[in-house]
């Protein structure tokens, strides 16, 4: 019986929600397209404007300084690495409390801070290279300096690599 009741409850209910969506339309607009809406006439396209040329992101001057800065630097380095050479013999095979080793890792914190400063050269020429990639600017003189300075680069870190083998020996 229960079960019935709910039946009729819901039809009843059901009928009382529907009546109310079969109201007069004169309360709402029709959704016809009206004449205003309706597009007329002719519209001429406006013309493109010529798109700005895509500038260099950096000068050859800028690239020039860079690459030179980065040539200091390893000039820098290529002198002080016979001094650092010189120690690193003098403190191999010798105990880590020696004064001589002392000097030589003094001598290669030295030319590794010399590095650091050929590294910056390269790290200002990759905020190039990520420039002109995003935005479209041409990059062919920023990658063969950045080839110069990587050049460098791997050449100082073969001569660290060789006194830090020696000292540890």
């Amino acid at each position: 019986m229960r079960h019935r009741y709910f039946k009729v409850l819901i039809a009843a209910s059901a009928a009382t929600f529907l009546s109310a969506c079969a109201g007069s339309s004169d309360k709402y607009p029709s959704l016809a397209i009206r004449d205003f809406e309706r597009t007329q006439g002719q519209f001429t396209p406006l013309q493109a404007e010529e798109p700005a040329p895509i500038r260099a992101v950096a000068t050859s001057q800028d690239l020039n300084d860079l690459v030179a800065r980065a040539e200091t630097s390893h000039g820098r380095f290529t002198r002080s690495q016979t001094n650092a050479t010189a120690l690193v013999r003098l403190a191999a095979g010798k105990s880590i409390e020696s004064d001589d080793r002392q000097r030589a890792l003094v001598a290669l914190a030295d030319l590794t801070a010399m590095r650091s400063d050929t590294a910056i050269a390269l790290a200002d020429l990759d905020l190039l290279t990520a420039e002109a990639a995003t935005t479209f600017a041409p990059k062919e003189d920023i990658e063969l300096a950045r080839s110069k300075v990587e050049t460098i680069i791997t050449a100082q870190n073969r001569a660290l690599d060789v006194l830090w083998q020696r000292l540890s020996q």
